[in-house]
């Protein structure tokens, strides 16, 4: 049921499909949003239930809203992956003889009809293309040998593989898509910590103030956070914080988790500071441990900054969960805003439509740009949108290319939107809201995440998320690196 940011765990009703001879498919409701063009003095907007004067008769709300596209046929980001598992050729390559193996599921054409591509990345870059062809007849397999370089240990790679029309038909152009797959060559590559410049650190009174070449900081020792981080150009006043809580989405909705897991809505920011313990400067820097108490799930909360030698500042966040039965966590991550002007977002991860755990098999990793005030909220209800996962890397700049840039030591998940959760977010229960209700805002509000829960999609009448993309572990960390930037010489 594709109902607003949905159509999670689709793969794997199709990974049962492809395996059982008995099933032969399914359907998804709905192929278009069932809105009506609406104008009022917000601007035009697509109507619902419960709109046009029904709010107080029976209505059901934005139920009928459930298409892979838009009432005016604009693709919602789900397509893609519904795109990509329906495709009819399927690609397997095995890295030890370099095979790639094709099957061919159309039931009357030979790939021979199909211009084939493989392009090699070397840490989110193309290195490498060719074009190759293949021969299999309807419901049989080809071939074909993958030339590739000699691979550097110090990188990670990834293979892309894509097939396209070589001619025109009455309604597909020649050169369109139609199949494509991505396989990792290698193991990822994270960042690794910096032991270069000489990190120089004084206290005044409650301040402890610190230097690494154009980079200056001050932590408040008293408070426990971050004044003030700049390289004379740049200037940050507060560093990410802990944030647990996503705007629902409709399937959020309709299993209840509004209520249900409401007590992480406010657990950012009900929080009393118990410690502040700095270590002994080492050769990576100077590590400083930050200990919350988040007063409304009654646990500890553990931030642990290591200041290094170059300036950079690495975070490990860190959440014990054993000692209590909570319900699931809707998100684990941090987050930051950033003044007007950084909005020139370029990220290493999976792109460059937004993708969530259960639904980002079409999303491949790769280098992608995009302007942050474009980002808006692609939805007939607003809810949660434009997230990225199995991101390495990502940066914020402005226009001259000063900014500030995030590196995951393992895999992290963001987003950077020009709106913040709350103003996405209706409370427990929804409201007739329309994307003319929101007010997109200069700042940049950045989430930081380890992950955040499925998007489900099996209804939006009940079903959760699938368990194994659902936060329901005994506790949870992880660890990234922040960093200024200067524009490029």
């Amino acid at each position: 049921h594709a109902m607003g940011n949905s159509t999670g765990n689709f793969t794997e009703y199709w990974d049962i499909i492809r395996s059982s001879d008995q099933m032969q498919g399914g359907f998804i409701w709905d192929w278009v949003d069932q809105g009506i063009k609406t104008e009022d003095d917000m601007g035009t907007y697509w109507a619902y239930g419960g709109d046009l004067g029904g709010l107080n008769f029976q209505n059901d709300e934005n139920f009928c809203a459930n298409g892979l596209v838009s009432s005016n046929r604009t693709p919602h980001p789900a397509l893609e992956e519904v795109k990509m598992v329906y495709q009819n050729v399927q690609f397997d390559f095995d890295k030890e003889s370099k095979k790639l193996s094709v099957f061919n599921e159309f039931d009357f054409t030979n790939l021979k009809e199909y211009q084939f591509k493989w392009e090699l990345l070397e840490d989110g870059k193309v290195i490498e293309t060719e074009n190759f062809s293949i021969a299999a007849a309807p419901h049989t397999s080809g071939s074909a040998k993958i030339k590739l370089p000699k691979l550097d240990a110090d990188a990670e790679y990834l293979l892309n593989v894509n097939a396209f029309t070589k001619t025109a038909t009455a309604l597909v152009p020649a050169g369109h898509e139609i199949a494509k797959a991505q396989f990792s060559l290698t193991e990822p590559i994270f960042a690794t910590t910096k032991t270069n410049q000489n990190l120089k650190v004084k206290t005044e009174g409650n301040q402890l103030v610190f230097d690494s070449g154009s980079i200056h900081g001050t932590f408040d020792l008293k408070t426990g956070m971050f004044k003030s981080y700049t390289n004379g150009k740049i200037t940050l006043e507060g560093l990410p914080q802990p944030y647990f809580w996503r705007a629902p989405t409709d399937n959020d909705f309709g299993n209840n988790m509004p209520e249900e897991l409401n007590i992480w809505r406010s657990a950012h920011s009900n929080v009393t500071l118990q410690d502040v313990k700095v270590e002994k400067q080492t050769e990576a820097g100077l590590p400083i441990e930050v200990t919350y108490h988040l007063n409304d799930i009654d646990l500890p909360y553990t931030l642990a900054y290591v200041i290094q030698n170059d300036g950079s500042i690495r975070v490990t966040a860190k959440l014990d969960l054993k000692a209590k039965k909570l319900p699931e966590l809707p998100r684990f991550g941090m987050r930051m805003q950033l003044p007007a002007g950084f909005d020139n977002l370029e990220y290493y991860g999976r792109g460059p439509e937004e993708n969530y755990a259960d639904r980002n098999s079409a999303a491949f990793i790769g280098i992608y740009k995009a302007q942050v005030d474009s980002l808006k909220m692609p939805y007939i209800r607003p809810q949660e949108y434009g997230y990225h996962t199995d991101t390495r890397w990502l940066k914020l700049t402005d226009a001259s290319g000063r900014g500030i840039e995030v590196e995951g030591l393992q895999p992290l998940s963001f987003s950077a939107l020009p709106i913040k959760t709350e103003a996405l977010d209706p409370g427990e229960t929804k409201k007739n809201q329309h994307p003319t209700n929101l007010r997109y805002r200069d700042e940049t509000t950045l989430h930081i995440d380890l992950a955040q829960r499925g998007l489900g999609g099996d209804t939006s009448w009940g079903a959760y998320p699938h368990p194994q993309y659902q936060l329901t572990k005994d506790g949870y960390s992880y660890s990234y690196m922040l960093k200024l930037i200067k524009p490029e010489q």
